[in-house]
């Protein structure tokens, strides 16, 4: 066998490269033009910048209130659907979030050409904003939008499977839900069961 990689012509835009890489891009696509999870989120908006009295001379108080707007809108500009897992310091604002993320779980014992996919959302909502205008507590709202979109749905080429939805408390200020599904689907089958670098005399 001879193995050829000094040629390599990788496409590294090309988001159909990777199933994981080309799922993870339809689903932000989805979560991000939904309006019923968006506003859900509660994004909040920028604070406009204060006016200086002497545009030329502002007076210290001045500055130090447009420093604070600034920093406040920096806060408040993070994305809030975020295409990985990360947890650790998060916001000091109250702020909201969906992540998600895409493992490859394991092989079928009947036939190695299906793999099993686990796609992990986490609805994370701050102590502080639980609450909302339904009388219905934000995670479980946000779980619901989020299974609604994704139970039983092809989209990604294979049907998604709930297979949990649990509660936690994650970086002391925040309720989660988890709700993982379960994906069925070709096991990189780009090159049939051989790798496309391979030779063979």
């Amino acid at each position: 066998m001879v193995r050829d990689i000094k040629n390599i012509d990788r496409n590294l835009e090309d988001k159909k490269n990777n199933d994981i890489i080309l799922k993870k891009h339809l689903l932000l696509k989805m979560f991000n033009e939904d309006p019923d999870l968006n506003e859900i989120l509660g994004k909040k908006d920028k604070r406009p910048l204060n006016k200086y009295e002497d545009k030329d001379h502002p007076t210290n108080t001045e500055i130090e209130e447009r420093h604070l707007i600034v920093e406040y809108n920096k806060r408040v500009d993070k994305k809030q659907i975020i295409p990985f897992l990360k947890l650790n310091g998060i916001n000091k604002e109250v702020l909201n979030f969906i992540m998600f993320d895409i493992d490859d779980d394991s092989v079928s014992y009947s036939n190695e050409v299906i793999k099993s996919q686990i796609l992990s959302v986490m609805c994370l909502v701050h102590e502080d904003d639980m609450e909302t205008e339904y009388g219905i507590m934000r995670t479980d709202l946000l779980s619901y939008i989020v299974k609604d979109l994704l139970c039983w749905t092809n989209v990604l080429g294979c049907h998604l499977k709930c297979k949990a939805d649990y509660c936690d408390i994650v970086d002391s200020r925040y309720y989660c839900r988890t709700i993982k599904f379960l994906i069925e689907c070709p096991n990189n089958l780009y090159q049939g069961m051989n790798n496309r670098y391979d030779r063979f005399k």
